[in-house]
């Protein structure tokens, strides 16, 4: 069987390689890392580039334009706006922060997961959970009363300060969207989305929005699912790009 063949184009992200191979040593195929030069990009199952090289090099990111499925953005900077232009010239399907406690451990999955075709789920996240809770979404009514017993329970201390109230904005506008904009009929008409959000909906039996919010000691894991899968790759990037991040 032909070797997995991983290129990374990074100076910033040597210690990867030794570390990754030594941890892929189970994997029932063989893993070959290298750098630059080693392979084409035609050649390789799956490319690691650093952000810097493709946000300063016109040539390489048109290049890398033509793999998007097989390409992963590795950064340890802080760069919002760069970042958004990338994604939206890019399609890049993956991208992975190196200043996390979790940055090579997310990565090694990944690799993992790539390899094997297995579905990521919640387990791919958080293996050892500390606490799950979970809620069935009925109707609309009091939206915002599942969410403080969907946060009761979690142990928030060691996090930043105001992370309750990051999440309950997350939560709300999530919980929003899968009772409002995610309902469709057979032909693919959206149900309630033109509706004032104060209007009292019910959700069809059978298919009832489940949220749930998981944690451990170092992450927390917000999921939402629904009957419908009406987001699309191309509503995901349009999404992600048009984010907007200001410094008060």
């Amino acid at each position: 069987m032909e070797p997995k063949k991983i290129l990374i184009l990074s100076q910033n992200t040597l210690m990867l390689v030794p570390s990754l191979e030594r941890s892929l040593k189970d994997f029932n195929q063989t893993i070959k890392i290298k750098f630059q030069d080693d392979f084409s990009f035609d050649e390789a199952d799956l490319i690691f580039v650093d952000y810097a090289l493709v946000s300063s090099n016109e040539k390489l990111m048109q290049d890398l334009l033509k793999f998007p499925n097989k390409l992963a953005i590795l950064t340890s900077l802080v760069d919002h706006e760069g970042m958004t232009d990338i994604l939206r010239k890019m399609h890049v399907h993956h991208l992975f922060g190196l200043s996390g406690p979790n940055s090579f451990s997310d990565i090694r999955d990944f690799i993992l997961y790539q390899f094997t075709n297995v579905k990521w789920d919640l387990q791919t996240f958080i293996k050892t959970p500390i606490h799950e809770s979970k809620k069935i979404l009925l109707s609309s009514n009091n939206m915002l009363a599942n969410i403080p017993e969907l946060l009761e329970g979690h142990d928030f201390s060691d996090w930043f300060e105001g992370i309750k109230d990051y999440l309950t904005q997350i939560l709300h506008e999530s919980i929003s969207n899968a009772l409002f904009n995610a309902p469709v009929d057979d032909s693919g008409a959206k149900l309630f989305k033109s509706m004032d959000r104060k209007t009292l909906i019910h959700t069809i039996p059978g298919k009832e929005p489940v949220v749930s919010v998981t944690t451990d000691q170092k992450k927390v894991v917000l999921s939402i699912e629904d009957f419908y899968g009406s987001i699309s790759e191309s509503d995901i990037f349009h999404y992600l790009t048009q984010n907007q991040l200001q410094d008060k």
